[in-house]
């Protein structure tokens, strides 16, 4: 399925609010009818807590639930569903590794390396473990060109370094990261990886097969899926190794009042009743995905934010900030010397078009980039050349308002 413009009509927000655009997919994207429709039937037909029940319909569910987890593993190229956690978000999941793997295997000698371009979710858990173990935390900059400084990651990434974690793509930036290179810089000294995968899924191929990092996580909101359901992938043997993040029930094999022991992979790391119709609107919303011409996307995509950047261009005041053009999945994000980004986002809201203001979650890189608050267009797949030009025609008006 490449047929971009046909595809709008999948989704509703967009198809019934007549002259609404919607820009600002890098948050989080909008849902198609496929995906609504599949959470309203699970509720109205299907639904019932999982794993305990042995009636019919406790089991369909089980079974619809743990069906995704096949999904996402054939999703991301994983042999083993196993090794496919379901949580919150790409934020939990972080988390979640931070509290489980960092606890067990960090301590006040080792380093974790992570970049300068991170979301705030990949660095605040490693701040707040490092002020409880006491290790080193060492980032990789960015050079004069906004792309990663390699030449310094091999010289930050050392003997000490236990972890290497960062962004598959920056979603201030759009740029795709040189993730084989730095999984295999820090294979070279012994290293654990963790991907953030939050921009990387849904704009590129995922092969963790290939990859071989030790961790990959991401969010399902930002694929069609609904909020509050996101995926952690771990290598078996460390999953087995590591301790259970939250307790309570499911996550066990035996309780007694002296002790408990724990339940294999992947129910271990998945206490509690869990977010049963989040996973399957996120199991709906991958075969979505999977039904859309990758390649033909992201070319769409890079089409949508290349034309962007030559309109803003025009404007003597507007500074953009992006690598290159090259390894980009087509966000942009810019500054105007003259209007603060808040006062054109709010334009832009005058006109129905939505679009992103502020620090993006990413106040370190934006420091590096000397920003203080930039405005953000992340064009997807439901997006035309007519919503950037309506952004551009915003601008205009502000420059004649403003200035």
């Amino acid at each position: 399925m490449s047929d971009f413009k046909k595809l709008i009509e999948d989704f509703p927000v967009l198809n019934k609010n007549d002259g609404f655009t919607f820009l600002d997919s890098a948050a989080s994207s909008q849902k198609p009818q496929q995906v609504i429709d599949r959470i309203r039937c699970f509720y109205e037909c299907e639904y019932a807590n999982i794993h305990r029940g042995i009636y019919k319909l406790s089991e369909a569910a089980t079974a619809e639930y743990e069906r995704t987890r096949a999904i996402v593993a054939k999703f991301l190229h994983v042999p083993d569903p196993r090794e496919i956690i379901f949580t919150k978000g790409t934020t939990e999941s972080i988390n979640l590794i931070a509290l489980t793997w960092g606890r067990k295997f960090l301590d006040s000698k080792s380093e974790v390396v992570l970049t300068v371009s991170e979301h705030h979710a990949n660095i605040v858990p490693w701040q707040m473990l490092r002020d409880e173990l006491g290790f080193k935390i060492r980032y990789i900059p960015i050079d004069s060109n906004n792309r990663l400084d390699m030449e310094v990651a091999g010289k930050v990434i050392n003997k000490n370094t236990k972890l290497v974690a960062f962004s598959h793509i920056s979603n201030v930036l759009g740029t795709i990261h040189p993730v084989k290179q730095l999984i295999s810089l820090a294979k070279s000294v012994g290293a654990a990886t963790l991907v953030d995968g939050a921009q990387g899924v849904p704009h590129v191929e995922v092969d963790l097969k290939e990859l071989d990092c030790d961790f990959y996580v991401f969010s399902g909101h930002k694929i069609f899926g609904p909020t509050g359901v996101g995926v952690l992938y771990g290598k078996q043997h460390i999953l087995e190794e590591i301790p259970p993040f939250h307790g309570g029930g499911d996550m066990i094999d035996t309780v007694s009042l002296e002790g408990s022991t724990w339940a294999d992979i992947p129910h271990k790391f998945e206490a509690g009743t869990p977010n049963i119709v989040g996973v399957v609107g996120l199991g709906e919303a991958i075969r979505y995905l999977m039904k859309i011409d990758r390649a033909s996307a992201l070319e769409h995509d890079i089409s949508l934010g290349g034309f962007c950047l030559d309109e803003l261009a025009r404007f003597g005041d507007i500074k953009t900030f992006i690598g290159d053009r090259i390894n980009w999945v087509g966000i942009v994000t810019f500054e105007h010397a003259k209007i603060h980004a808040h006062d054109l986002a709010a334009l832009c809201d005058r006109e129905d078009v939505a679009v992103r203001a502020g620090h993006h979650c990413a106040m370190p890189l934006l420091k590096e980039l000397g920003a203080v608050s930039t405005l953000r267009v992340s064009p997807y797949v439901y997006n035309t050349k007519q919503d950037i030009e309506n952004v551009i025609a915003i601008i205009e008006k502000a420059e004649k308002l403003f200035l």
